[in-house]
This record gives C-alpha cells, sequence and structure tokens, in this order.
C-alpha cells in the first residue's frame, strides 16, 4: 500500500521536485525526497523536522516581504521622514547585502537567506523615501556616495572576494549592526518619540531572528550566521 501511494505521488507532477527541494538537501541516511514521500502521511521525526524548517524558512521570507511596509506607509501618508535616521538606513542596507552574499556564495538554501533580499529591496525603497521626505535636501553629494559605494562593494564582493574569506561578510556585519540599530535607539531618543517607526515591524524582526536562530541550525549549522541571528535577536 505504500509503496503504491510512493509512486502515485511519484507520479504527480512537480511533487517530486518539491519534495527534493524539502528534504533533498539533508544530510542524514534515513532523510531522502523518496524516503519521505513513502512515509506520507506520518512522517518520521527526521522527516517532519526538515518539513518544519523549510515551512519557518519559506514563513520567514513570505512575512520578511510586509516587514517595512508599515514603515512606508507612515512616511508616505504623512509625507515625512520624521525619527528616520538615514545612518541606519544605510548601515542595514549593507548587513543585508552581506547576507545576501554570503548566503549565495556559499551555496546555501534559499530558504536560509531569502528574506534578507527581500529586505534589502524594501530598504532600497526607504532609503529613497527618506531622501525624498526629509525635512531638509538631502546633498547630491551623499545620494552619489551612497550609489557609487554599493556599486563598488557588489562588484568588490562578486569578482574579487577569495572563498576563505567568505566569513568575513558575515563577522564584518556585526558592528555595522551594532551602528544601525543603535543609531536608529539614538535618533528615537533625541526626537523623544518613535516617529515613523512601526511597533509591529519591530516585532516582526524580533520573532524572525529568533525563528531565523532554529532554521539555520538545522538547514546549515553555520555559526557565523548562527552569530549573526543571535545578535539581530537581541538587539530587536
Amino acid at each position: 500500500v505504500y509503496k503504491l501511494k510512493r509512486m502515485q505521488l511519484e507520479d504527480i507532477p512537480l511533487v517530486l521536485p518539491l519534495a527534493e527541494w524539502i528534504w533533498g538537501g539533508d544530510k542524514s541516511d534515513d532523510v531522502s525526497a523518496k524516503i519521505c514521500l513513502s512515509e506520507m502521511p506520518f512522517l518520521s521525526p527526521g522527516c517532519s523536522s526538515q518539513l518544519l524548517t523549510k515551512a519557518l524558512g519559506t514563513a520567514i521570507i513570505l512575512g520578511s516581504c510586509l516587514n517595512k511596509t508599515p514603515i512606508m506607509m507612515n512616511m508616505i501618508s504623512n509625507q515625512s521622514a520624521a525619527g528616520i535616521s538615514r545612518s541606519s538606513l544605510y548601515g542595514e542596507a549593507l548587513v543585508y547585502s552581506c547576507g545576501v552574499f554570503y548566503g549565495f556564495l556559499s551555496g546555501h538554501p534559499f530558504t536560509a537567506f531569502g528574506e534578507n533580499l527581500s529586505l534589502l529591496l524594501q530598504n532600497i525603497v526607504l532609503v529613497l523615501l527618506a531622501w525624498k521626505y526629509s525635512s531638509r535636501p538631502i546633498q547630491w553629494q551623499e545620494k552619489i556616495l551612497v550609489v557609487l559605494g554599493a556599486a563598488v562593494f557588489s562588484i568588490g564582493v562578486l569578482q574579487y572576494l577569495p572563498e576563505d574569506q567568505r566569513y568575513f561578510l558575515m563577522s564584518a556585519t556585526w558592528p555595522v549592526m551594532l551602528y544601525a540599530r543603535g543609531t536608529q535607539v539614538l535618533e528615537t531618543f533625541q526626537v523623544k518619540h518613535t516617529g515613523q517607526l512601526s511597533i509591529v515591524t519591530t516585532s516582526m524582526n524580533l520573532v524572525g531572528a529568533l525563528i531565523r536562530v532554529g532554521t539555520t541550525l538545522k538547514e546549515t549549522g553555520d555559526m557565523v550566521v548562527l552569530s549573526g541571528c543571535l545578535l539581530s535577536f537581541g538587539l530587536s
């Protein structure tokens, strides 16, 4: 019966590729796409934990797509960038960029780092909004420096960073993260209100960082990434 069920599942279009995506990366001998399909619907602990990890990783990525939306809506509706630190935005953009590059170059599953890409794109939008709605005109020199710096950094990482030094991408983000989050805390303290910040976004960062600790342990076991997740959780 189980063999027939497995064959029927494998014969359904996209089921086997989906199973390979979920369980194919697990290095355990008792976990593979075909083994886990044969156990449906009563999965073994190994298969079920890997399925849960993938589900949580996907949920983090989907949730991250809305992470910065409350801040964007506040800025657009109020036509203001009050309470928003541009230094914090620049620092967070660098942190997210390093996460994307490190995950991609290290061959990690997209579910292990995909939220960094989503957050990076949203952060770019926030930078543009901060430039537009700033109470004081932004100097063109600052804009050129930011764009040029981003281009040089991207080319340098993709073309010239040696494989054995990729870990610097993540370890270097720790002081940057401290600076970025720290400047935002200082900005909030100085203006005595949260401005266009959102408790929803902060809460999502907190929960996402906590979940990412577990998925990182399961999917990659990369201690460099894990340390960054713990730092992000603490700062949130």
